[in-house]
């Protein structure tokens, strides 16, 4: 297997893993999320071979205080290629993009599936809260990014 090509991506090339791995396929609407269709998300993708490994997604967010910060959302790895660093890799481009921006929107979160969060707890994420149900799709936990000290 090659080094994966890890690049920013459309919604519509990510939407079919997305679909795959997050809804348990089925039509491809049931994996947009909010704001896709709107381009407000930074979508990434990485390629092995020329297939899509994995993918994930940035969102700023805007909460019902007020408050802004940015939401990790739509991460995935095609089931066969999993525990390979495809994933980690993608999410540590798209930390580094995101600490890179001038003044970016903090903090960086996520809604984590409880099988993942020892994968993002990998990726300096700490978790936060009790876990929680999103209806038809399963148990999560919310976690945030811990960057580095300077």
């Amino acid at each position: 297997m090659s080094q994966p090509e890890i690049r920013h991506a459309t919604v519509d090339e990510i939407l079919p893993l997305r679909s795959e791995v997050l809804r348990g396929g089925g039509p491809l609407e049931r994996a947009l999320l909010p704001g896709d269709r709107e381009g407000l998300g930074v979508h990434w993708g990485a390629w092995v071979d020329g297939r899509l490994a994995a993918c994930g997604s940035l969102y700023e967010v805007t909460d019902e205080d007020g408050h802004r910060s940015t939401q990790l959302r739509g991460m995935a790895t095609a089931p066969d290629l999993r525990n390979g660093g495809i994933g980690g890799a993608l999410l540590e481009a798209a930390i580094a993009e995101w600490e890179a921006t001038p003044n970016p929107v903090g903090p960086l979160w996520c809604n984590a599936r409880i099988r993942a969060v020892p994968f993002y707890t990998r990726h300096r994420f700490n978790e936060i809260g009790e876990p929680f149900d999103f209806p038809g799709v399963g148990e999560h936990l919310k976690m945030i990014y811990v960057r580095e000290p300077a």
